[in-house]
Protein backbone atom coordinates (compact mmCIF):
# COMPACT_ATOMS: atom_id res chain seq x y z
CA UNK A 1 0.00 0.00 0.00
CA UNK A 2 1.55 3.35 -0.79
CA UNK A 3 -0.41 6.82 0.78
CA UNK A 4 0.28 10.46 -0.10
CA UNK A 5 0.17 12.34 2.42
CA UNK A 6 0.35 15.81 0.26
CA UNK A 7 -1.87 18.44 2.34
CA UNK A 8 -2.25 16.64 5.28
CA UNK A 9 -2.76 18.59 8.40
CA UNK A 10 -3.33 18.45 12.06
CA UNK A 11 -6.57 20.42 11.87
CA UNK A 12 -7.88 17.08 10.35
CA UNK A 13 -7.34 15.13 13.41
CA UNK A 14 -10.18 15.13 15.28
CA UNK A 15 -10.92 13.31 18.54
CA UNK A 16 -13.47 11.68 16.50
CA UNK A 17 -11.19 10.52 13.45
CA UNK A 18 -8.40 9.46 15.83
CA UNK A 19 -10.73 7.27 17.47
CA UNK A 20 -11.81 6.14 14.14
CA UNK A 21 -8.36 5.04 13.10
CA UNK A 22 -7.84 3.44 16.47
CA UNK A 23 -10.88 1.43 16.02
CA UNK A 24 -10.22 0.25 12.64
CA UNK A 25 -6.61 -0.41 13.09
CA UNK A 26 -7.43 -2.83 16.21
CA UNK A 27 -10.41 -4.54 14.00
CA UNK A 28 -7.60 -4.69 10.71
CA UNK A 29 -5.05 -6.78 13.04
CA UNK A 30 -7.20 -8.46 15.30
CA UNK A 31 -9.24 -10.06 11.87
CA UNK A 32 -6.50 -9.80 8.94
CA UNK A 33 -3.19 -9.46 10.43
CA UNK A 34 -1.16 -10.85 7.71
CA UNK A 35 -2.60 -9.26 4.84
CA UNK A 36 -0.84 -6.19 5.03
CA UNK A 37 2.56 -6.47 2.89
CA UNK A 38 4.17 -3.53 3.46
CA UNK A 39 2.87 0.14 3.71
CA UNK A 40 4.76 3.53 2.39
CA UNK A 41 3.36 5.87 3.59
CA UNK A 42 5.07 9.23 1.48
CA UNK A 43 4.96 12.98 1.37
CA UNK A 44 4.35 12.80 5.42
CA UNK A 45 4.45 15.90 7.42
CA UNK A 46 5.92 16.70 10.42
CA UNK A 47 2.43 16.65 12.20
CA UNK A 48 1.33 13.00 10.84
CA UNK A 49 4.78 12.00 12.05
CA UNK A 50 3.71 13.00 15.83
CA UNK A 51 0.43 11.65 15.21
CA UNK A 52 2.30 8.22 14.39
CA UNK A 53 4.28 8.06 17.63
CA UNK A 54 0.75 8.26 19.48
CA UNK A 55 -1.14 5.88 17.37
CA UNK A 56 1.96 2.72 16.77
CA UNK A 57 1.46 2.10 20.08
CA UNK A 58 -2.02 0.48 19.54
CA UNK A 59 -0.30 -1.28 16.73
CA UNK A 60 0.75 -5.10 16.81
CA UNK A 61 4.85 -4.82 16.67
CA UNK A 62 4.53 -7.69 13.32
CA UNK A 63 2.16 -4.62 11.89
CA UNK A 64 4.17 -1.85 12.41
CA UNK A 65 7.74 -3.37 11.24
CA UNK A 66 5.60 -2.95 8.05
CA UNK A 67 4.85 0.08 8.04
CA UNK A 68 7.51 2.65 6.86
CA UNK A 69 6.94 6.69 7.09
CA UNK A 70 9.28 8.58 4.34
CA UNK A 71 8.98 12.30 4.07
CA UNK A 72 9.57 14.16 0.56
CA UNK A 73 12.25 12.12 -0.32
CA UNK A 74 10.34 8.73 -0.79
CA UNK A 75 10.94 8.11 -4.77
CA UNK A 76 14.18 6.35 -4.19
CA UNK A 77 12.83 3.57 -1.35
CA UNK A 78 9.96 3.46 -3.33
CA UNK A 79 11.65 2.31 -6.43
CA UNK A 80 13.33 -0.31 -4.38
CA UNK A 81 9.75 -2.32 -4.20
CA UNK A 82 8.02 -1.38 -7.92
CA UNK A 83 8.47 -0.77 -10.69
CA UNK A 84 8.35 2.99 -11.73
CA UNK A 85 5.74 2.62 -14.83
Amino acid sequence: TISDLTGFSMTMMKPSLYDLIKKGTKIMQDNYPENLGKMMICNSPWAFTAVWAIVKNFVDERTREKINIIGGGYKEKLLELVDED
